[in-house]
């Protein structure tokens, strides 16, 4: 592989790619209802298969690939308006897109420092072979310096939105998320806004993720509901331990601030480091010790796993705000703006 293209494939998650964990085999669950067509699609000796019928066998696989062709289309959309807005801002002053874009991006950002690079550089050493120190700082610099030039001329198009009259008509997809009886909340019942995060305690990108979740429920405070389901992944040998060990400091009233510390200090999450957490938040050993031999959790765990296949999930963090689907660690401006398009 060419040097080149090989750093770029290196920097890619470096820069802020959103990322999630794993994969799930698809399950053939009946999700629901489904809102297909009465079309029908196959004939067999006389009975009939309709197209909602279809859905319905399907609608695990379907339901991902629908929020991926909607975040695709949403995303062009932004573009085609942030063109119209460019153009019509550029008329305005009587410039040329170009040299608007000179002036309000390439103008206002700055470039990495010596030390970021350096940084950068020292993080990525042993995945460089091949690529000489003076051609990788420049393509560091390039890279972080390109990042930095789309991110002012998505703040700009932002801006620009702010100050024109936008609507659009875009219909997310959107899926009945039922909150099961006893799950972990946070957050008022009545809340015009709940969250359903689908948690795998060893995940990388769930811990990544904890940063915005909390951020929204800070800035939001009152008018959103986070609800905790458990979904362990088969090839994360202790994270069904990790949810096990939460669900039992929630016996104690603790389950928020036990879920926080998994999702925010490293440990090897064995039995050890599980029940020296729950020493640490001033839990009842013996008691923490009995739940978690005793595999008390363990049906309300495998609940929340097949709820999370039957909704399409098939990789952590997932996240249901309000129904619209959200899929990896996300920033937090992402949550912000679906909470705000609800009407918060």
């Amino acid at each position: 592989m060419h040097p080149k293209r090989r750093f770029a494939l290196l920097f890619l998650p470096l820069l802020g790619a959103a990322l999630a964990c794993g994969r799930r085999g698809d399950v053939e669950a009946a999700p629901g209802p489904a809102a297909g067509s009465e079309q029908v699609v196959a004939e067999v000796d006389g009975r009939r298969i309709t197209l909602a019928e279809l859905d319905d066998r399907v609608a695990t696989r379907l339901a991902p690939l629908e929020q991926q062709v909607y975040d695709v289309r949403q995303e062009g959309l932004k573009d085609l308006i942030g063109d119209v807005l460019l153009e019509k801002e550029a008329k305005a002053r009587g410039l040329s897109v170009e040299a608007l874009l000179a002036a309000e991006v390439d103008a206002k950002v700055e470039g990495p420092t010596p030390q970021q690079v350096a940084q950068v550089f020292e993080a990525n050493r042993g995945r460089l072979a091949g690529v000489g120190q003076d051609q990788a700082y420049a393509q560091i610099e390039s890279a972080i310096r390109g990042q930095s030039q789309a991110g002012r001329r998505r703040a700009f198009r932002e801006e620009l939105i702010r100050k024109a009259s936008v609507q659009t008509t875009l219909t997310p997809p959107r899926v009945k998320v039922a909150v099961p009886a006893g799950a972990p909340t946070l957050g008022p019942a009545g809340a015009k806004i709940t969250v359903v995060a689908f948690i795998d305690y060893q995940c990388p990108y769930c811990h990544r993720s904890q940063e915005a979740i909390e951020r929204l429920m800070r800035e939001f405070q009152g008018k959103v509901r986070l609800v905790h389901e458990d979904f362990p992944l088969d090839f994360h040998t202790r994270a069904f331990s990790a949810s096990q060990a939460a669900r039992c400091a929630g016996d104690q009233g603790k389950f928020w601030d036990y879920h926080r510390s998994l999702l925010t200090t490293q440990g090897s999450f064995d039995d050890a480091d599980l029940k020296g957490r729950a020493a640490t938040l001033g839990l009842d050993k013996a008691a923490f010790a009995t739940c978690l031999a005793s595999g008390r959790h363990d049906n309300e765990i495998r609940a929340g796993l097949e709820r999370g296949q039957k909704l399409g999930v098939n990789s952590t963090p997932t996240f249901f705000v309000n129904g619209r689907r959200l899929v990896g660690a996300r920033p937090y401006e992402d949550f912000a703006e679906i909470v705000l398009n609800e009407g918060v």
